[in-house]
């Protein structure tokens, strides 16, 4: 499956350790920096407050449902710095390439490769179940009791967060999460992970499934919550496999947003009584949807990789890392 020509990563005849290590160094400068920048001036700017009231909403968010659109535009913008500025810092400084051109492809069949994205991308998702359910109830041996309920304390504190910043008190609101926890990360996070960790990796080892599976976990890794690590790696594999097939990173992007999107829809509607379906349960769906939906998901993502585009399509991408 190696193959030196997929590689955007390339051109730049940069070490890919130095490449790494650069990524990695600006990448907590946009998370630490740009992103708590970002953040704290439009939380200062939409609050109306004066910097120690500001500071007392920043010390308990949950006491405030009025600045919940304060504090889901902080976390966009916190998003902006770490996972949308800082790679594109150290693209146009580390490898100085056409970004478009390097990453991105709008072929003529856009219509059935995306078709193909969504029934793979769902389908994933109720398959995904299972393994959200397995690793949400998942013990530790007695010496690890301390990380254990650290792990648990840490994923209650996120959990009551995001279900602050997901009650979707109106339709404008819902839109302006799907900006914030769809479309932002579905581009930066794909970006980083997949365009430039994943390139970096394949460099590095000189093998996809290392590559994949190395962004992947450091996907999974990167949002701090153990019990949901293990399907979070798996779609970053998914989105990773997606990408090296394809040597187009809007399908990723694509996936990404449409994982995002249909999880905030889902809960939406759930929200407002029109549906049963809880999509914050943790708990796997009845087992002949997980079986049907996975014949779905093996059959498409079999067709999808057999007839991605291969060959002289990718020969662009020698222009990038």
């Amino acid at each position: 499956m190696s193959n030196p020509q997929y590689n955007p990563l390339n051109a730049s005849g940069t070490n890919p350790l130095l490449l790494l290590l650069s990524l990695i160094g600006i990448t907590l400068g946009g998370v630490f920096l740009i992103g708590q920048i970002l953040a704290t001036a439009a939380g200062m700017i939409m609050s109306g407050v004066g910097l120690d009231e500001f500071l007392l909403i920043l010390s308990n968010p949950t006491a405030y449902p009025e600045q919940r659109t304060m504090f889901l535009v902080m976390q966009g913008m916190a998003s902006l710095g770490g996972f949308v500025i800082a790679p594109l810092i150290f693209y146009y400084t580390m490898v100085k390439g056409d970004l478009v051109k390097d990453f991105i492809d709008f072929p003529s069949d856009s219509l059935r490769a995306i078709g193909l994205t969504v029934i793979i991308v769902f389908s994933f998702m109720i398959v995904n179940t299972v393994f959200i359910e397995w690793n949400a109830n998942l013990s530790f041996p007695e010496f690890l009791a301390g990380f254990e309920t650290w792990a648990k304390n840490l994923e209650e504190s996120m959990a009551d967060i995001t279900k602050y910043l997901t009650n979707f008190e109106s339709t404008g609101y819902f839109v302006l999460a799907v900006v914030i926890v769809a479309v932002l990360p579905g581009i930066g996070e794909e970006l980083l992970f997949r365009g430039f960790l994943q390139n970096i990796f394949r460099r590095l080892f000189k093998n996809d499934h290392v590559a994949i599976w190395l962004a992947a976990f450091l996907f999974g890794a990167i949002h701090f919550q153990f019990y949901g690590m293990l399907p979070r790696m798996l779609l970053g594999a998914l989105f990773g496999y997606l990408y090296i097939w394809t040597g187009n990173l809007l399908i990723p992007i694509v996936a990404h947003f449409l994982n995002n999107a249909i999880s905030l829809f889902a809960l939406f509607i759930y929200q407002k009584g029109l549906t049963d379906f809880d999509a914050e349960s943790t708990e796997a769906l009845p087992a002949v949807y997980v079986l049907i939906f996975s014949v779905f998901f093996v059959i498409s993502l079999v067709y999808f990789k057999y007839h991605s585009k291969t060959g002289n399509e990718h020969e662009r991408l020698e222009r990038g890392i």
